[in-house]
């Protein structure tokens, strides 16, 4: 099916996309491992290329062959900008070539446009498949040059996307995420125009906008940008190596040491503080630790090092950068937008949140688009027809035509070496991996019929020449792998003919088994007068599993829509599929756990829809009306809980539904149960003080009801 594709291009990148003939429902599709996030990396190893997610995994084990930030790095003027600030510890050319790379033994130098290539097409992959999108917008940072964006256009040519490709600034992104996000209520009826401030603080740059909303006579919204400013040294990276300083300084100071940056410890120790400063987004103090940190040599042995930090020690460390995004937050008043929505990672950080709180005045502050996922969702929104502002009118001061050519001829040969490669290391595992299940065969139910006196011996000779074929000086090919996958499953087969003669009938006996069950119950409704839609769909385990993440996906973007009863209608068709009878009997470990999440995030998912249109019908008809919401919300919550008695939203969750309904000490009941599980949680710490004062309160009045009546 035709896809709109949006993707949002940075350190980190998310695509988002919606069919040609549903434009409205824009999804986020996931990466190879299930994730929204996907790095922008590209690795070379060996006749392999890797992308994204198994790129980022190369970067502390072959430094100089990942290619990390690869938006960052698309200009000569860029490399040597933010070398320093991201610790980037691959080599580059004075020309702005990256590398020299080493690939099927030869060594060469890139021009990025090669290796963004190859990543662009793979994340519009990931929306559809091996076909090309309808249309791509592919949003870039607001502080991108002209060099840097026809990089991108030469990247968009190498991958084959360019003809119906578009670019878009972030901050016009997050304006379209809005529209989009809003809907009908972005401009009621008698609302001409709107004004509202964007705060995006992101991993690369900080960006505060001002977009004025307006109604066109043919009814469709446009937009205008009143003020923007977008700058690297108000995001969560500079940040970060604020905070990295202050670690080095007392590191060095208390192990009397050199501390060198740009290497790998410089790198592990970068990423400690990033992750400390995420744990101060929500705890008051975190702790920045590493083992063997210093390799043992001349400098002295392994250390271990435990740096102490506060909230209070980071906006110490940061008071430049937050300093001058306090500056641009009144720079932006000056409009007076009615509204900041802020997001992107760094609006997590109570800091920022309090900067943005007190320069808004009396303007709300809010969070109501998805942080991660805005830009590529505004991305695909102006793919599918939603163009709130114009796209980027970019000069075609690309590379010359021979040069693409020339590119593109190498990233031909690259793709070609690293498919064959690719299929040659897939046949080779899969051949190992048979050897190991028919191993299992031996050792489980019926392993007997397999001829073991025959099967075994002959297996063990095949480990031996398994181990042959690894260690020859040439690669054994994909044909050799392939013949002596078929010479085994043949031998196999036939000698343990008796074992898969049974398999076949316990196979089939079991259908029957299915069948018959669903006819039974197929009967039973039918005499019970039960007429709703039953999926009688006979589909493979794997087939349901991904209609149940897709369920479960389509059940998030109404959610974020704001459309819950719709959001718990997927929901329920997720845990549907992943709890029919003929899935659950077949699951292997790892299939039962991939369920098992569905599960519990579908019902917690579920009971935050409950819990959010409980919210909603106290405010228009009261207690009364919102009371079926917050115990639908709390049975949501008994469902998490049976599959994980330890999930704190779960017990959060329900805490809430508690107090709503009225039931104070099941309330804090909950929240003591919570903090036996995480005793560090802050908000559950706050939450049992309120409920706490709120229950004492309670008693004090029902004493003195007591005392009028029986004084």
């Amino acid at each position: 099916m035709a896809r709109c594709v949006g993707v949002d291009l940075g350190v980190d990148c998310v695509v988002a996309s919606s069919s040609v003939e549903e434009k409205a429902a824009i999804t986020i599709n996931t990466n190879d491992v299930s994730g929204r996030n996907t790095p922008g990396f590209v690795s070379f190893d060996s006749k392999l290329r890797h992308v994204g997610v198994n790129a980022h995994g190369r970067l502390m084990v072959a430094p100089k062959q990942t290619l990390s930030h690869l938006a960052l790095a698309l200009s000569p003027e860029s490399l040597q900008k933010r070398k320093e600030a991201y610790q980037w510890l691959f080599p580059f050319q004075e020309d702005g070539q990256l590398g020299p790379v080493s690939f099927d033994g030869e060594e060469f130098a890139v021009r990025p446009c090669g290796p963004l290539g190859v990543l662009l097409r793979t994340l519009s992959g990931y929306a559809t498949g091996s076909e090309k999108p309808q249309q791509l917008c592919v949003a870039v940072p607001d502080y991108f040059t002209d060099s840097e964006l026809a990089v991108v256009l030469d990247a968009l040519h190498l991958a084959g996307l360019k003809e119906n490709a578009s670019l878009l600034r972030h901050s016009a992104a997050i304006a379209a995420a809005f529209v989009h996000s809003q809907g009908g209520n972005l401009l009621p009826e008698g609302t001409d125009e709107r004004t509202v401030g964007f705060v995006d603080i992101g991993s690369s740059h900080g960006t505060v906008s001002v977009v004025k909303f307006v109604r066109k006579e043919e009814g469709e919204v446009g937009a205008e940008i009143l003020y923007k400013c977008s700058e690297e040294t108000m995001g969560v990276q500079a940040m970060v190596n604020c905070l990295l300083k202050e670690a080095v300084s007392r590191i060095e100071q208390k192990h009397k040491c050199k501390v060198k940056l740009g290497t790998k410890w410089g790198l592990r120790l970068a990423n400690e503080v990033m992750h400390a400063l995420k744990h101060l987004s929500m705890l008051p103090d975190a702790e920045i630790s590493l083992e063997a940190f210093l390799p043992e040599g001349p400098e002295g042995p392994e250390i271990d090092i435990k740096v102490p930090v506060t909230r209070k020690v980071f906006e110490t460390c940061a008071e430049a950068v937050l300093k001058r995004l306090k500056e641009v937050l009144a720079a932006a008043m000056e409009f007076k937008p009615e509204a900041f929505e802020l997001v992107g990672g760094g609006g997590r950080i109570p800091a920022v949140q309090t900067l943005v709180k007190e320069a808004a005045l009396e303007a709300p502050v809010r969070f109501g688009l998805d942080g991660a996922g805005c830009v590529a969702q505004g991305a695909a929104a102006h793919a599918a027809g939603k163009r709130v502002l114009e796209p980027l009118d970019v000069p075609m001061a690309g590379l010359a035509t021979e040069e693409l050519e020339r590119i593109g001829e190498k990233e031909a040969k690259i793709e070609a070496t690293h498919s064959e490669e690719l299929q040659r290391l897939e046949k080779k595992n899969a051949l190992e991996s048979y050897v190991y299940q028919v191993r299992d065969w031996l050792n489980g139910k019926d392993g007997s019929l397999l001829n073991p006196e025959v099967v075994s011996p002959y297996l063990d000779k095949v480990v031996l020449w398994f181990e042959d074929a690894n260690m020859a000086e040439e690669d054994t090919p994909f044909q050799t792998y392939s013949d002596k996958l078929q010479e085994v499953e043949d031998f196999v087969k036939k000698e343990g003919a008796a074992y898969f003669e049974k398999k076949a009938k316990d196979f089939e006996e079991q259908e029957k088994e299915i069948e018959a069950s669903a006819a039974a119950e197929r009967e039973r409704r039918k005499e019970l007068g039960m007429d709703f839609d039953k999926d009688e769909r006979v589909m493979k385990k794997e087939d349901r599993i991904r209609l149940a993440q897709k369920n479960k996906d389509e059940g998030n973007d109404m959610f974020k829509a704001q459309k819950f009863d719709d959001a718990v209608r997927r929901y329920k068709k997720a845990i549907e599929h992943v709890t029919r009878p003929e899935v659950v009997s077949n699951l292997t470990p790892d299939e039962a756990e991939e369920a098992k999440k569905i599960k519990v995030s579908c019902h917690l998912n579920s009971a935050q829809c409950y819990i959010k249109a409980g919210e909603a019908a106290t405010a228009q008809q009261g207690k009364n009306a919102a009371e079926p919401f917050f115990k639908k919300a709390r049975t949501s919550c008994d469902d998490v809980l049976e599959l994980d008695a330890g999930s704190i939203k779960a017990i959060f969750r329900r805490s809430l539904c508690y107090e709503k309904l009225g039931d104070l000490e099941d309330a804090l009941k909950d929240i003591k149960k919570g903090l036996g599980v995480s005793p560090e949680d802050a908000d559950l710490k706050k939450s049992q003080d309120r409920l706490q004062k709120l229950l004492n309160k309670q008693k004090e009045g029902q004493k003195k009801v007591f005392s009028k009546m029986f004084g």
